[in-house]
C-alpha cells in the first residue's frame, strides 16, 4: 500500500510559531516532494497540557515524487521535525516543530495501523479545527464532517 499524496497537519508553540511552520513547510518540500496546497494559519488552545502557550497550526497536502509508504511518510515528517527544531519532551508537551500525517491518498482512503502510526489520525473528530482547514482545502473526508 502505497499513495505519492499526504495529508499533513503543522504545529508549533515555541519561539517564533509562523517562522517554524514555514521552516516545516520548506523541509516538507524537500527530496522533490511539493506543496500541493496550504491552509491558512490558526492559532489553537493546547490539548491536555494545558499550562503552555497556544499552537500555530496549519495543513497542508504534499505529493511525493512516487508513491510511498505510509512509513516512508512518517520517516520524511519526522525529518522535517527535527529540522526545524522538535526536541522530545513529554506527551503533549510544548514544542517547536509538530508534524501529524491526518491521511494518505488522494481523498484520504488509505487506512494503516502498527505502533508508530495510524492513518486516518484518531484525533481528527476531537479536533475541530483540523475539521474546519480540512474543508478550507476542498475536501470534507470521511470521518471528519462536523
Amino acid at each position: 500500500m502505497t499513495t505519492d499524496v499526504a495529508w499533513v497537519a503543522l504545529g508549533s508553540n515555541l519561539g517564533h510559531r509562523g517562522r517554524a511552520l514555514a521552516r516545516l513547510r520548506e523541509l516538507l518540500a524537500g527530496g522533490g516532494v511539493r506543496l500541493e496546497a496550504v491552509s491558512s494559519e490558526v492559532l489553537t488552545r493546547p490539548l491536555g497540557v494545558t499550562g503552555q502557550g497556544d499552537f500555530h497550526n496549519q495543513l497542508v497536502v504534499l505529493r511525493a515524487p512516487e508513491p510511498w509508504s505510509p512509513l516512508r511518510w512518517l520517516e520524511h515528517t519526522r525529518a522535517a521535525e527535527a529540522g526545524a527544531g522538535r526536541r522530545q519532551t513529554y506527551h503533549w508537551g510544548p514544542r517547536r516543530a509538530d508534524v501529524d500525517i491526518l491521511m494518505l491518498g488522494e481523498q484520504g482512503e488509505i487506512t494503516y495501523a502498527d505502533d508508530h502510526l495510524t492513518v486516518p489520525h484518531p484525533e481528527i473528530p476531537n479536533r475541530p479545527f483540523i475539521r474546519r482547514l480540512l474543508r478550507e482545502l476542498g475536501r470534507a473526508q470521511s470521518g471528519t464532517s462536523s
